[in-house]
Formats: structure tokens, sequence, C-alpha cells
């Protein structure tokens, strides 16, 4: 029977495993798989977040930071409305309706999880819209461009604990 149980540990692969730890948050490797195959298929409001130059692990770190100093403010709370109004872009942007219960099955989701996860993207995107947009506007822009955003992000990075494990 022992030996049943060591062929079995001999057997096992890595599931799933920690890229980083960015405050209370962590960033997996399916994390960033799932974003790079939802990526595909979303499009963001704010222009530096669909910068092909921003790499998608950057963007989950970014994103975790984001999201912890927007916690529960209400400014930076979408409404169920908003939150639907992405949902439905996404769920229509597939080129058939079997396309997005196969992502769904694929990453083991509900589209009732698909819509939390919805809910905390919005919250980071009127997060940095608002307070990035901030800093453009000390640089004299309407915009918030590429440039403006990583300077605004790396003073946040440099204020936040992130720590990589590999």
């Amino acid at each position: 029977m022992v030996w049943l149980w060591l062929a079995g540990l001999a057997g096992a692969e890595v599931v799933d495993g920690i890229l980083h730890v960015v405050g209370e948050r962590i960033v997996t490797r399916s994390d960033l798989a799932f974003e790079g195959d939802f990526d595909a298929r979303d499009s963001s409001p704010l222009a530096p977040l669909e910068d092909p130059a921003y790499p998608l692990e950057q963007r989950l770190v970014d994103f975790a930071i984001l999201r912890e100093l927007a916690g529960d403010i209400e400014i930076y709370k979408p409404s169920a409305a908003d939150v639907r109004a992405r949902w439905e872009r996404f769920r229509d942007g597939w080129p058939h309706p079997e396309d997005h219960a196969a992502f769904l099955a694929r990453w083991g989701l509900d589209d009732e999880q698909l819509l939390g996860f919805l809910y905390s993207r919005l919250v980071v995107e009127r997060y940095a819209s608002r307070n990035a947009g901030q800093a453009a506007a000390v640089l004299d822009r309407d915009d918030i461009t590429s440039e403006a955003y990583q300077g605004w992000m790396t003073g946040l990075r440099a204020r936040t604990s992130v720590r990589t494990t590999r």
C-alpha cells in the first residue's frame, strides 16, 4: 500500500504556483494564463491598459496594487448596470455563443463568478482613471498616456510590498 502511495507522489504535477505576493494579494501562474485568455477578448476604456508593451504579468501586479488602494471606497464602485454591460460586451464578443461557454468551462467559472471578476476589474479601472487622470492633469494633458500612467504606477509600486517567488 505504501508503494502505491509513493508512486502517486512521484507522478504528482504542479497545477499552479505563486508568482507574486502584492501586499495581501496573490498573483498566480493561472491568474496570468487567465489574463492572457481574458485580455484577448476584453478591452479596457483606458488606453494605457491596452498598450501591447505593458506586460500582462506586470499588469496583474499593478492591478493588485490598484485594487488594494481602491478598497471599498464608494466612488470606485461600479454600478450593477456597468458591470452587466461589460459582461454582455465580453459575452457577445465571441463568434459563437458556445465559445463563451467553453471559455467559462476552461477556467472553471460560471457567469456569476465572471461578473465578480469584472466588478473588481472595473474598480481598478475607475481608480486608475480618477487618480492617474489627476496625475495627467498635472502634466497639462487631457488623456492618460502610457508614459504618464507608467510614471504614476512607478510611484505606487515603490510604496507597495511586492514579493516575487522566482
